[in-house]
């Protein structure tokens, strides 16, 4: 493929602080055992669509019902630590493609 470009996630919550800092920092520790760089951008889920265009991946800790144009993946489990393992593989899949 041609280059290197950073990836983008969006983290979403609520309102954009609580949960979602939990989420990112989780987010941040597996990026960085994996040695993947990335722009981690923090929002609450009603802000989401004006990150969209510019982002590769959404963790949200609120189930989105609707289709994005991008990988959304439930980081409840960075909350909950029930199935962290599984969430973790599947964004490291993504961030891979």
């Amino acid at each position: 493929r041609g280059g290197y470009y950073m990836k983008t996630i969006i983290i979403a919550c609520g309102s954009g602080v609580a949960t979602s800092t939990i989420i990112s920092t989780k987010v941040k520790e597996l990026l960085e055992k994996n040695h993947i760089q990335c722009n981690i951008i923090q929002t609450s889920i009603h802000t989401l669509d004006t990150y969209l265009n510019q982002a590769d991946l959404v963790v949200s800790s609120i189930q989105i019902c609707r289709e994005l144009p991008i990988p959304k993946v439930n980081g409840m489990p960075y909350l909950t630590s029930i199935g962290e393992e599984q969430v973790s593989q599947k964004i490291l899949e993504i961030l891979n493609l």
